[in-house]
């Protein structure tokens, strides 16, 4: 598809995003920046990473498609920086958990110029963070949601699309207004519970750890991601947060009620709910 891409940050996604670009042959040339140069050393020793370059404006030179791989809260800043560093007619993008604001950032630092932005969150993530948890296969048959704006360039947003779809992700389209109401609800609320539910349990006896069952390693497992990446997270997108969480308290203050009261009717049937909504799932 590219002569020439960047790859900016080479944690789990990146890395992961460089193997799977080369083993799908979708770009010639894979560059990579990172901040520490221990990083970029051992990126040079991956078959699947070209060249790499430790200047961030130097690094999207030249190429057509660049993905920023960093955490939410240091796109707009890297955004701000490699526009004017840009080559006309290049595509830039990112896998942000949060759209609105950086699709608002990506606009307005590309208002006069020949370069457009393009929103994506491939939802392929795990608890696990680093280049060394890097898997070729981390993208195959998850969803990646694409935003656009009224800005955006109709052939930027399909080669976008089709990016994506190269990598066997299966690709939807939401402005980002919708995608961060979504994710609010099947994406950081979860996280957010699981942490809660975590947080309070680690305050308990020691000993009850060892009683332990596959309920709680599975309900817990996503709590154990890192804390400043989810933190930016919540913060970057808390107003669709906090509807969310209030939501999901209106449930939990209606199954207090139904337990109180031994309700065993609607008990079932809340439980019941639970299960379609799992089995579908």
């Amino acid at each position: 598809m590219f002569q020439q891409i960047t790859i900016i940050g080479s944690g789990l996604l990146g890395a992961s995003l460089g193997m799977a670009v080369s083993k799908r042959r979708l770009a010639q040339t894979i560059k990579v920046w990172a901040r520490r140069e221990e990083t970029l050393s051992l990126c040079n020793t991956e078959d699947w990473c070209t060249n790499t370059e430790s200047d961030l404006e130097r690094s999207v030179g030249g190429s057509e498609f660049v993905i920023i791989c960093t955490p939410v809260g240091s796109i707009p800043e890297i955004l701000q920086r490699i526009v004017p560093s840009a080559d006309k007619g290049t595509i830039i993008t990112d896998v942000g958990s949060v759209k609105s604001e950086i699709c608002k950032m990506g606009d307005d630092c590309t208002f006069n110029a020949d370069i457009d932005f393009i929103g994506s969150h491939p939802m392929a993530g795990s608890e696990n963070s680093g280049m060394e948890y890097a898997q070729v296969d981390l993208f195959e048959g998850k969803p990646c949601i694409v935003t656009s704006s009224k800005k955006s360039a109709r052939n930027s947003v399909d080669k976008t699309k089709k990016f994506w779809s190269e990598l066997n992700m299966c690709v939807y389209e939401l402005l980002p207004e919708e995608h961060d109401d979504a994710v609010s609800y099947f994406s950081h609320l979860p996280h957010l519970i699981s942490s809660c539910l975590a947080n309070n349990l680690e305050k308990k006896p020691l000993a009850w750890r060892k009683i332990s069952g596959n309920g709680i390693k599975d309900t817990t497992r996503i709590a154990a991601g890192d804390p400043d990446l989810w933190r930016q997270i919540f913060m970057m997108n808390k107003e669709k947060l906090l509807f969310a969480l209030e939501d999901w308290e209106k449930s939990l203050s209606n199954l207090k009620n139904i337990i109180k009261n031994d309700d065993n009717e609607n008990m079932l049937s809340f439980l019941e709910k639970g299960v379609k909504f799992r089995k579908d799932l």
